[in-house]
C-alpha cells in the first residue's frame, strides 16, 4: 500500500505532503508537548489526530479549534506513540507530522482555500521539521515552473519552437530530479530522507532508495511509514537497459576511481580530488564539440575554483604533443589532465561506458554522482546549488 495516494516518482503529483514533526528528542522545544498551533480559516473547527494503519489512517484523538483558530492536542494524547507519520486533519485541510511520545511542536500557517493539504506552514520543534518543510517548498516552486513551461512547450507554433520548449522544459525537469536526488542523498540516515524517497523516480534511483531504506531502518525501522516504503522498493524493477549514450554512470552512483598518467608523466588518481566537487570532462583534441564546449568548462572553473570545485580531464587522444598543443590552445590550466594515448580503445571508455563525446559527470565532495551529460549553463547551475 503506498504511504500516499500517488504514484512515487511522479513529478506532476510530487507535492503529497508535508512533513513535521519531533523526533525522539531531538530538537524539542515546550515543556508541556503536544501539538499546539494556530490555522487562519481554521476557526472552531474540528482537529483530529490520526495514525498511520495498514488501511489508511485511524483517528486517534479529536479537539475542537477555538474561535480564532488556536488548537491544542495535548501531549496525552500522544502517549505511548511510537515515531511514525501522524496525519492533523483541521477543518477541510490536513498536513501530516513524523512524532512519537515526546513531540512538542508549534505550529502556524493558513488553510487553502480548497479541501487538501496545507502546504502554508510555518513549524517549530524540530530540526528534521524544517528541513523537509524546506525541501517540499522547493518542490512546489520548481514544479510550478514547469507546468508553465510545458505549457509554453505545446503553444510553440513552429516545430523549432516547440522543439526548443521541449529543451527547457527537459532541463527544468532534470534540475528538479536532480534537487529532490539531492536532498535525498544528504539525508540518507535521517526521517527527510526516508520521506522524500515519495518524490523520487525508483525507476531510476532504485540503488540510492534503497541506501536509504538500509540507513534508516534503526530509526524508522518499525513505522509504518518506513514498512510501506520500504516494500515499494522492493518491488520496484531494477532499471532496463537504457539506450541513451554513456549511461553506464547514472546520479546517484559512487563514481569509479581511475589512475592515469598527466602529459608529463605524473599518475593522477581521481580519488585525489575526494572533498572536492569535480567535473570527470571526457574529451579529446580532434574532438570539435569537446573543443567548442571547452570554454564553458574554462569558464566554471573559474568561477568555481576558489569553493571546492576542480576539473578532471580524461582525453581520449592518441598523439601526446597534439593532446598538450590543445590543452595550451584552450587554457585548460587545471593539472588534472589524464589519458593512456589510446584513443577508443583507452581504459576509460570501458570503464565509465563512454560511447560519445564530450561528456561530463559531476560528482560530490563524498565521491557520488550528481548529475551526468552536462553542457554550459547546467552545469554552472548545479554548482551554484552544490557550492
Amino acid at each position: 500500500m503506498a504511504l500516499f495516494p500517488f504514484r512515487p516518482g511522479s513529478l506532476a503529483a510530487a507535492l503529497p505532503f508535508v512533513l513535521i514533526g519531533c523526533l525522539l528528542m531531538a530538537g524539542c522545544s515546550g515543556p508541556s508537548g503536544g501539538i499546539s498551533g494556530h490555522l487562519e480559516g481554521g476557526e472552531n473547527a474540528e482537529v483530529r489526530l490520526a495514525s498511520l494503519g495498514q488501511q489508511g489512517f485511524v483517528d486517534i484523538d479529536t479537539v475542537s479549534a477555538d474561535g480564532a483558530g488556536n488548537f491544542n492536542i495535548p501531549s496525552a494524547a500522544l502517549q505511548g506513540l511510537a515515531l511514525d507519520v501522524y496525519k492533523v486533519s483541521i477543518g477541510a485541510g490536513h498536513f501530516f507530522v513524523i512524532g512519537d511520545s515526546l513531540s512538542s511542536l508549534q505550529i502556524e500557517g493558513r488553510l487553502p482555500e480548497d479541501a487538501g493539504l496545507i502546504t502554508d506552514l510555518d513549524v517549530q520543534g524540530d530540526t528534521w521539521t524544517s528541513g523537509f518543510t524546506d525541501f517540499i517548498a522547493e518542490v512546489i516552486l520548481r514544479q510550478d515552473s514547469l507546468q508553465a513551461a510545458k505549457k509554453e512547450a505545446n503553444q510553440g507554433q513552429t516545430a523549432e519552437e516547440k522543439i526548443a520548449g521541449k529543451k527547457r522544459y527537459d532541463d527544468m525537469q532534470e534540475r528538479q530530479a536532480n534537487a529532490i536526488r539531492n536532498t535525498v542523498r544528504n539525508h540518507k540516515t535521517d526521517p527527510i530522507g526516508l520521506m522524500a524517497l515519495e518524490h523520487l523516480n525508483l525507476t531510476v534511483d532504485r540503488t540510492l532508495a534503497q541506501q536509504v531504506i538500509d540507513s534508516t531502518r534503526s530509526l524508522m525501522g518499525h513505522s509504518m511509514a518506513y514498512r510501506n516504503l520500504s516494500q515499494r522498493v522492493a518491488k520496484q524493477r531494477k532499471p532496463q537497459q537504457s539506450n541513451r549514450r554513456n549511461d553506464l554512470i547514472k546520479p546517484g552512483m559512487a563514481m569509479p576511481d581511475i589512475e592515469l598518467e598527466d602529459p608529463s608523466g605524473k599518475k593522477r588518481a581521481l580519488s585525489d580530488l575526494r572533498g572536492k566537487v569535480v567535473l570527470v570532462d571526457f574529451w579529446a583534441s580532434w574532438c570539435g564539440p569537446c573543443r567548442r564546449e571547452n570554454p564553458n568548462v574554462v569558464r566554471a572553473w573559474n568561477e568555481f575554483k576558489d569553493k571546492g570545485f576542480e576539473v578532471f580531464s580524461v582525453s581520449l587522444d592518441k598523439d601526446a604533443t597534439k593532446w598538450q598543443r590543445a590543452i595550451d590552445q584552450d587554457g585548460l590550466i587545471w593539472p588534472y589532465h589524464i589519458s593512456d594515448l589510446r584513443g577508443w580503445s583507452s581504459s576509460a571508455t570501458q570503464l565509465f561506458g563512454i560511447s560519445s563525446i564530450p561528456h561530463a559527470i559531476l560528482i560530490d565532495k563524498d565521491g557520488t554522482v550528481v548529475a551526468t551529460h552536462l553542457r554550459g549553463a547546467q552545469l554552472e547551475s548545479e554548482l551554484q546549488r552544490l557550492l
